[in-house]
């Protein structure tokens, strides 16, 4: 009994710390989201990138990028001195340890941003792509959350993304545009037996996936992390991950639960054909139809699935077809995992940080965030102290007040 109380008791505790983390990400997205509008993030740059008929210019978006990161490293280069013999300035080996990783990257998320709806159709999940400077920032910060350091035979260490790079948005297009048609688009950036979730053993506790979070990162997937007999493939097919148990088949539009393993289903009245055969016309409620009616409906299905492949192809040849400088952006995708890979922690560590300050350095520089008004944002704190704040304060009292009494808090 007394085992039993205390299993209770700490899977208590486990759910309230994971209500704790989701709720605590909840508000923390708010709270980004109203920071992101302070900045002025919401603005688009989409005309900065196309001409007057609203087409992608290449030249234009290399200039917004180079631009960018002038103002960015004029910044740095005005908060520190120069080196008294040399007469080079002591933020140039910061700026340019980071330049190319950061152009790379502005390129690749400003150039996917102008093809709607690409993403879901390479990818196969819903993304709206949108041309504002919160959106690439959001992007930045999926990306690096995804960082991890993967150590190797050598001793060496190497940078990596946890789920490989082709599903973050701006490295989508690799796997299309590398590829020709005709031998399909299957030409990953990285293999995906080389992704470092199917390696979890070389995974070092630095980066933002870390070793010590293996089991939140696999909870979920059915698998565990070292090879092992539990994880082995059946023998009949490849081993499942999806969360599915058993071989039910009511998916495919069987319901095995209903046949009583004698020849008959539930609901059905046994009958003498002899004495029900003569002018006998069954009613279609009866269940005489129902396997033709399978038929049919698995016809239907197998139908709109093909239609639904030639209909990616087909996009997918379109998009090949009619993509405007292609080489650039491939060899925008290799610069930049080359450089991620090869960064030093510290590089990647300000990657987000670093990126937010870019955009803001040009807004600011073109007026736009309300952070540059004082009266507005005076009166934006007055309404967070005045309402939220306060009420956060309230609600933290009645729970000090509950757990003082002895109560637990609801």
């Amino acid at each position: 009994m007394e085992s039993f109380l205390k299993n209770r008791k700490d899977n208590e505790k486990d759910q309230n710390w994971e209500d704790y983390e989701k709720n605590l990400l909840c508000l923390q997205d708010v709270m980004d989201r109203l920071l992101s509008c302070m900045k002025g993030h919401n603005v688009s740059f989409r005309a900065e990138i196309t001409d007057r008929d609203r087409k992608f210019s290449h030249k234009k978006l290399c200039s917004l990028v180079k631009k960018l990161l002038s103002l960015w490293a004029k910044k740095q280069q005005e908060s520190t001195f120069e080196n008294p013999d040399t007469g080079e300035n002591l933020a140039n080996p910061y700026i340019e340890a980071r330049r190319e990783l950061y152009g790379s990257y502005l390129y690749l998320v400003m150039r996917c941003c102008l093809l709607e709806g690409k993403y879901t159709l390479v990818c196969g999940r819903e993304m709206k792509e949108r041309t504002d400077f919160a959106f690439l920032l959001e992007q930045a910060k999926r990306l690096f959350r995804s960082w991890c350091v993967m150590g190797e035979p050598d001793g060496n260490k190497k940078n990596e993304l946890f789920f490989g790079y082709d599903d973050h948005f701006g490295f989508h297009l690799y796997r299309v545009l590398s590829s020709c048609p005709a031998a399909g688009f299957d030409n990953l950036l990285v293999p995906e037996l080389d992704w470092p979730v199917h390696h979890p053993a070389f995974l070092t506790d630095e980066g933002s996936v870390k070793r010590i979070s293996l089991k939140d990162i696999y909870r979920f997937s059915g698998k565990i992390p070292w090879t092992t007999e539990a994880s082995q493939p059946d023998a009949d097919g490849p081993g499942r991950d999806d969360g599915c148990e058993g071989d039910s088949h009511e998916e495919d539009g069987y319901d095995t639960d209903s046949y009583d393993g004698e020849g008959n289903y539930e609901g059905e009245e046994s009958y003498d054909v002899e004495e029900d055969y003569d002018g006998y016309e069954p009613e279609e409620d009866e269940g005489f139809y129902d396997v033709w009616e399978e038929l049919d409906v698995d016809a239907e299905a197998q139908y709109e699935a093909t239609r639904q492949i030639l209909e990616k192809q087909e996009g997918l040849g379109y998009l090949y077809d009619d993509f405007e400088c292609p080489e650039e952006y491939l060899k925008a995708c290799r610069l930049f995992k080359m450089k991620f890979q090869e960064a030093e922690p510290e590089v990647l560590r300000g990657f987000y940080e670093d990126l937010e300050e870019i955009v803001s350095l040009y807004l600011v520089g073109r007026n736009i965030p309300p952070l540059t008004d004082e009266d507005t944002v005076m009166e934006m704190y007055s309404s967070i102290y005045d309402g939220p704040y306060r009420q956060a304060r309230h609600c933290a009292k009645r729970v000090q007040c509950r757990l003082a009494l002895g109560n637990e808090p609801n």
